[in-house]
């Protein structure tokens, strides 16, 4: 029996991660903290949203006991979000014992990249795999608007998230990827320039439609711009080669720009669903599993894990996420009414 706080003796779960569609759900994203030193347009509303209380986020020692559960019930990849994760205390001790499950699951991090400069020595320590970046602008300009910050910390904010971009590529053993949310009459005139960031720096950028997610932010439609539109877009660059899909791309639509050199991508969350093959699950910071990104049931699992009870007990509660999976979302593009947990608790 496992004590709140302790080691859990390991009890083999009765079953798969597997939903009630026949997904496997082979991918979990963990948020670590609801704190975030941005406040992007998308993602919180103008006034900020009431924090979780300390007490109520999950502890890395509870962290870890979930996704040693869930490695054990078929999970290979762990993605750590927030929030911003880099905000989270103690992040290396997190990386350490993830990095100890066994079979050891492929441990990836998502970041707005301020701090990541500095974060890089004990990523790399930690095994971490893959750093994705959300950066929406690249002029000094507009960052600010974007990310919620005063007009005068936009330049070097921008800089430094650029910085931390740069030295995760000259790094090595990272693989570095850049997201963007195409946002009309905002940043959509930035596209090719994104393209040619990619090609300069040889990394991958994805456009990432705009979604209505949280309920406390209010989704504009006209902000909204298919995947279609971007792919029209960067055909003023040249003739883009389509990579030919494996499954550990996810939702991305892949292409190789002109002269090799770096990659986009086109992730159609709202224009052309791809729920068909969603393999995701996802834990909030303050410990309720979310089965989709649009969920607004969410399973409370922090009571369970601070009860005292044994990992079968956990294993069911993933294993009931899984089950209550929608088969897919009911979102269009002209949605209005944004859904699911606020996207600074559930990471995206």
């Amino acid at each position: 029996m496992a004590k709140p706080g302790g080691k859990s003796r390991f009890i083999q779960p009765d079953e798969m991660l597997v939903d009630g569609h026949g997904r496997m759900l082979n991918y979990l994203r963990v948020s670590l903290t609801d704190r975030c030193n941005f406040r992007c347009i998308y993602c919180m509303p103008p006034g900020g949203v009431d924090k979780i209380p300390h007490d109520d986020i999950l502890s890395l020692e509870e962290i870890a006991r979930v996704a040693r559960v869930a490695v054990a019930m078929g999970v290979d990849k762990i993605r750590l979000t927030g929030g911003e994760p880099l905000l989270r205390r103690n992040l290396p001790v997190l990386l350490d014992k993830l990095s100890s499950i066994q079979p050891r699951p492929d441990i990836r991090l998502t970041t707005n990249g301020f701090f990541l400069s500095a974060a890089l020595p004990w990523l790399l320590a930690g095994g971490v795999s893959a750093v994705n970046v959300s950066l929406d602008t690249l002029r000094p300009d507009r960052f600010a608007a974007i990310s919620g910050l005063p007009p005068q910390a936009g330049p070097r904010a921008l800089d430094a998230v650029l910085g931390g971009i740069r030295a995760a590529v000259a790094q090595g053993g990272l693989r570095v990827k850049v997201n963007t949310v195409p946002l009309a009459g905002l940043n959509d005139d930035e596209v090719a320039d994104f393209a040619r960031l990619a090609a300069q720096l040889g990394v991958a950028v994805r456009f990432i439609e705009y979604m209505p997610v949280g309920r406390l932010t209010r989704y504009r439609p006209e902000r909204f711009i298919s995947s279609d539109e971007v792919l029209g877009r960067l055909a003023a660059l040249g003739s883009l080669a389509a990579i030919d899909h494996d499954p550990a791309d996810g939702p991305a639509q892949r292409f190789a720009l002109p002269g090799g050199r770096g990659e986009v991508g086109v992730i159609s969350a709202i224009s052309s669903h791809f729920c068909a093959t969603c393999n995701r699950l996802r834990l909030t910071a303050d410990g309720r599993l979310a089965p989709c990104l649009f969920s607004d049931e969410t399973i409370a699992l922090r009571p369970t894990l601070r009860s005292g009870v044994d990992d079968r007990q956990i294993s069911a509660l993933l294993a009931l996420a899984a089950r209550r999976k929608p088969s897919r979302h009911q979102h269009q593009p002209a949605d209005v009414a944004a859904t699911g947990c606020q996207m600074s608790n559930l990471g995206g």
